[in-house]
């Protein structure tokens, strides 16, 4: 803001409770009374935010989740740029490890695009026209990359504390937070990613000796033995078998092993023997798959928690600015 603007906007602020014969003490006065008025109509404001949604422009979740989290002012302005993600197109530019490159134009106007990286593993995003790193709003550029994969909510990392309706609030990361989180984990594309993307972690550390092979294997074997339990627990097995079948079968297997009277492999005929290993093969598979979400999940909250705790300083001197630039 120029000192003209700044100049401007705080003689706007006085405008109807002084003039120029106002004496000093009278401007006191007035001054107190011009910070009730406006405290006044901060509250009004806050009430009519947490008791009072916007009109919805779209079906968008998205659009749906900021309305209830964001302030009135900033809801706006987000509805602005999400709307305006239906004049743009994406074009994936490069494909490189974990980082995807688009290209987002609107339509007709190719030579005027901006590029976004989108990293699907932390499901972090970054676009050339730096709008969330000036103002803290996603810019349209990236809510398009979001709409062609299926990212359906906005990322609790990109909803900044001050510009929701509890930034008066001392909770950082909340139950918010949490349920955003989640959120994103319902995409089985966020899941495969961040599933591979730990699993190759494994394999580099597990392949580096014969002692860190046998560590690796015996954890796997355990987490296995955890998720299975679990996902029989849930009623079903992944692969679709009800929980009493796969109780049932359970306990034959365990029967098999540990009684050769009344079954054994080798009484077993061939396909259904060949049969069950592969069913056991995928049921393993699965589980090893779903094993890492909570090791995951616990990772990626503290590294959130960290990120907020050295960006806190800006946030503070972020609002400390925009408190000066009302005045």
């Amino acid at each position: 803001m120029s000192i003209t603007q700044r100049s401007d906007s705080i003689i706007s602020y006085f405008d109807g409770y002084i003039n120029a014969s106002t004496t000093l003490n009278q401007f006191f006065k007035l001054y107190e009374k011009a910070l009730e008025i406006r405290n006044e109509k901060e509250i009004k404001a806050d009430h009519d935010c947490i008791n009072s949604l916007p009109v919805l422009k779209t079906p968008s979740p998205m659009e749906k989740q900021t309305s209830e989290l964001y302030t009135r002012k900033l809801f706006t302005r987000f509805q602005e740029e999400l709307v305006s993600t239906l004049t743009f197109m994406a074009s994936k530019v490069d494909d490189e490890g974990e980082v995807t490159t688009y290209r987002v134009s609107k339509f007709g106007e190719d030579n005027k695009g901006h590029c976004v990286g989108f990293n699907v593993v932390d499901m972090r995003v970054s676009c050339s026209c730096h709008m969330f790193e000036f103002s803290g709003l996603v810019c349209s550029h990236v809510l398009t990359v979001f709409r062609v994969t299926n990212v359906l909510k906005l990322l609790f990392h990109y909803i900044l504390k001050h510009w929701t309706r509890n930034a008066k609030s001392s909770v950082i990361l909340g139950s918010h937070g949490t349920d955003l989180f989640n959120s994103y984990l319902e995409s089985h594309t966020v899941r495969y990613y961040m599933l591979s993307h730990e699993a190759l972690k494994l394999v580099d550390e597990g392949a580096g000796s014969l002692d860190s092979y046998n560590e690796a294997m015996a954890s796997l074997d355990e987490a296995t033995e955890k998720v299975v339990s679990a996902t029989k627990s849930d009623g079903k097995f992944s692969n679709g078998h009800i929980k009493g079948e796969s109780v049932s079968n359970g306990a034959h297997v365990n029967h098999c092993t540990d009684d050769h009277k009344g079954c054994s492999a080798e009484h077993l005929p061939k396909e259904d023997f060949d049969r069950r290993i592969s069913e056991l093969t995928q049921e393993l598979e699965c589980a090893n798959k779903k094993c890492e979400v909570d090791h995951t999940h616990l990772l990626t909250v503290l590294k959130e928690i960290e990120e907020h705790k050295q960006q806190l300083s800006v946030q503070v001197n972020d609002i400390k600015l925009s408190m000066m630039d009302d005045f």
